[in-house]
């Protein structure tokens, strides 16, 4: 085995003996002899002002003696030399045998560029492009990288090619860009060839190929390319033109960083974050994202942020987090602006300021990052930091839902659900929450099973409901939960289970999800899962009620009403119906409206009642489409009008109120604001009374006793009005009374 030939210990090696050609020794000892008088040559030649001799002169001495070097080259240079200009220059850029001078290293640079020597041009671009010793100008970058790249210099090939990558002062054109890089990496420049294997990854101004990006980043690594070395660990992560391979990934990550290349140690720390190719270590990737961000390194410093925020291989500081959050988003890191943007958002670490924040945003925004333009859909929309603007708001949830952010659905969709910024589609609603639904978004889940739940948008169906409400309480979604226990409590889309119910209810109760508290009030008054405790349930629904809850609120009313649990007071009543009935709780308006029409804790209006059943019945509630009636029928705040009457009765009497039933049956016995049809009404009557309601059982006792719409049988009617009277009903106490009086 090749292992076999391997040593086991160090010390096997230490007698190890190496042959070394004798002819290979005599050989380099002639060519350092023929060095050292090739330089004593040079420099009596320098001497007597040779400007080649002392260009070349200097150029040795950099590495030995930079001043010796400086000063050579000076001379050279001095006297017309293009080439030691513009090594001078590099000394006083760099500060090499002298002291750093980024304006004489451009005057430098400025005289063998006007000699159209092509390094001192591109390097003289680079001092405009980064304002080095001059006033920062792209045009001039641009037009300097130009001369030298029409030299063939691949250097200014290279940079030229990354303006156009960039459109930096040229129009984007990744064509032309692709072919500057292919130009350069022709004549091995190491990150030429790094940008055309960026070209051939993605596909920028020439077809894509990857395998062919990744031949090019090896052909640059080799050439001790960092960028590269990067690039060809992240095709290995994500199997870009090779296999998938997180060791070799984490592999060629470290050692860019071994050679303290800042993204080769994010990358790397990344690989410990995640446990990618290597194991997982947080302390060593905090340690790693640490190295890069002193670098400088944007992704570094606000994923570091990041670690502070989440308290992640740290202690959790979010001072510390904010602070590397600004550094990365000064720089133009859009995931940093928008992290930064969210902590004055919630003024964690920093101080809140909503301005700030959607300021940070629209910055990150407008480099199309996703989050930050859902965020500032937020802003928008809650009018924090920026003018409340519905439209813009539901434009930017557009925005971030077009690139694929995984709650910007969710957000549109609750825009066309409430018709903000955009117009009202239910339809177009639930399609957006189940793309978001389906990905696994609680808050979408829960939205969207509210639509089955009340069939908007969608048709009803209680199941469907049920099932999405279940998918987002299994996240932990608590309004989601509150939803779950109410199909529990009464068997909606999954078998009636009030002890679950309870459980679900509690858990949000516990998070303060109002509809949670008063559904667990509810139980209380009720018995269900829990002794009956009209108390307690009082409590809960007052809680609920200072919460804003309309149902809560509604139900303290009701216990106000009939002195259930709290002493019996009209006015606490009222007071609690007023409050429901402006959230338009339906059935807050109705007995707000009975309050009105009997001045029960409000001053009797009866026009108000009636306005208020109106309300009320526009929303379906059944009581109040049979009140509403009999305003109608008797010309109580409304105008007489027995068709309404008679028409709301019937809806009321579809959707099972006995009453209604009773009062339907009656206008069709007398034909008042209907056809007259006694068997019909009889039908209706029959209903009622099957219900065991007591006026139904009297009506349709005095139907068989005159034989109204039905066969007369005062057997049979005797037997209904017994039925009634054992109910109460006084009717047919006083039918009994008169049976003696029968023929």
């Amino acid at each position: 085995m090749e292992e076999d030939r391997i040593p086991e210990m160090p010390s096997e090696q230490s007698n190890t003996f190496v042959y070394i050609d004798p002819q290979m020794l005599l050989s380099m000892e002639r060519a350092a002899r023929k060095k050292e008088q090739t330089r004593q040559e040079r420099l009596e030649a320098a001497e007597d002002g040779d400007l080649d001799a002392q260009y070349r002169l200097g150029v040795e001495y950099l590495n030995e003696d930079p001043a010796e070097g400086f000063r050579w080259l000076s001379q050279s240079a001095e006297n017309g030399h293009i080439a030691a200009m513009f090594e001078l220059g590099m000394c006083y850029a760099g500060g090499i045998g002298t002291e750093r001078d980024p304006d004489r290293a451009v005057e430098q640079f400025t005289a063998a560029a006007d000699l159209g020597f092509a390094p001192a041009q591109c390097e003289l671009g680079l001092c405009y492009e980064f304002g080095r010793g001059v006033e920062k100008d792209l045009d001039r970058a641009a037009e300097l990288y130009r001369l030298a790249a029409d030299q063939n210099y691949p250097p200014a090939q290279c940079d030229l090619g990354f303006f156009y990558f960039r459109g930096i002062a040229v129009l984007r054109d990744d064509a032309e860009a692709a072919r500057l890089f292919a130009a350069a990496a022709d004549r091995g420049h190491p990150r030429a060839l790094f940008l055309l294997g960026v070209c051939y990854e993605n596909g920028y101004g020439l077809p894509a190929d990857e395998k062919k990006a990744v031949k090019l980043y090896q052909a640059a690594r080799e050439k001790g390319h960092m960028e590269a070395v990067c690039a060809l660990g992240v095709c290995y992560e994500r199997g870009v033109g090779v296999d998938t391979d997180p060791k070799r990934a984490a592999g060629l990550f470290a050692e860019a960083a071994e050679k303290g290349d800042a993204r080769g140690r994010y990358l790397l720390g990344r690989c410990y974050d995640l446990g990618r190719g290597v194991e997982k270590d947080l302390r060593r990737a905090v340690r790693l994202y640490a190295l890069a961000a002193d670098q400088g390194h944007a992704p570094a410093q606000c994923e570091l942020g990041l670690c502070y925020e989440s308290g992640r291989g740290v202690w959790r500081d979010m001072k510390k987090a904010a602070r590397l959050y600004r550094l990365a988003a000064e720089q133009g890191h859009p995931p940093a602006q928008c992290d930064l943007g969210f902590l004055y958002f919630t003024g964690d670490g920093v101080e809140r300021d909503d301005r700030q924040a959607a300021a940070w945003f629209a910055k990150a925004a407008e480099q199309g990052y996703p989050r930050a333009m859902s965020l500032l859909g937020d802003c928008c929309r809650q009018g924090r930091g920026v003018e409340k603007d519905d439209r813009q708001a539901a434009r930017w949830f557009r925005s971030a839902y077009e690139r694929g952010y995984r709650s910007a659905a969710y957000d549109l969709g609750l825009c066309y659900e409430l018709g903000c910024g955009v117009e009202m589609d239910k339809s177009r609603a639930a399609e957006l929450y189940r793309a978001d639904a389906e990905r696994g978004y609680a808050p979408a889940q829960c939205n969207l099973g509210f639509l089955y739940y009340h069939g908007i948008g969608v048709p009803e169906d209680d199941r469907q409901a049920a099932a999405w409400f279940a998918k987002a309480a299994d996240q932990g979604n608590m309004r989601a939960k509150a939803l779950l226990a109410e199909c529990c409590t009464y068997g909606l889309g999954v078998p009636q289970d009030r002890d679950r119910a309870l459980v679900l209810y509690r858990q949000a109760a516990d998070a303060g999800v109002p509809s949670a508290i008063c559904g667990l009030g509810l139980c209380h008054e009720m018995g269900w899962g829990v002794p009956v405790d009209k108390v307690r349930a009082a409590e809960l629904y007052r809680r609920a009620g200072e919460l804003g809850n309309a149902r809560a609120q509604c139900n303290l009313g009701f216990l106000y009403y009939r002195g259930i649990g709290v002493a019996a007071d009209d006015v606490q009543a009222a007071a609690c119906f007023a409050k429901a009935a402006d959230q338009n709780d339906p059935r807050a308006q109705f007995y707000l409206g009975e309050c009105r029409e009997r001045g029960r804790g409000v001053e009797m209006d009866i026009n108000q009642a009636a306005k208020l059943y109106a309300c009320s019945a526009a929303q379906g509630y059944v009581q109040a489409l049979y009140s509403l009636g009999r305003c109608c029928e008797l010309g109580l705040g409304v105008e007489r009008d027995p068709v309404r009457a008679a028409g709301l009765y019937r809806q009321a009497a579809e959707k099972g109120s006995t009453a209604a039933q009773c009062a339907l049956g009656l206008c069709l016995l007398s034909g008042a604001g209907t056809a007259k049809d006694p068997a019909q009404a009889v039908q209706w009557f029959t209903k009622a009374a099957d219900c065991g309601d007591p006026r139904g059982l009297y009506l349709l006792g005095r139907c068989r006793e005159t034989g109204a719409g039905i066969k007369k049988d005062r057997k049979a009617a005797l037997e209904l009005y017994r039925q009634a009277a054992g109910k109460g009903s006084r009717e047919a106490e006083t039918a009994l009374r008169r049976r003696k009086h029968w023929p």
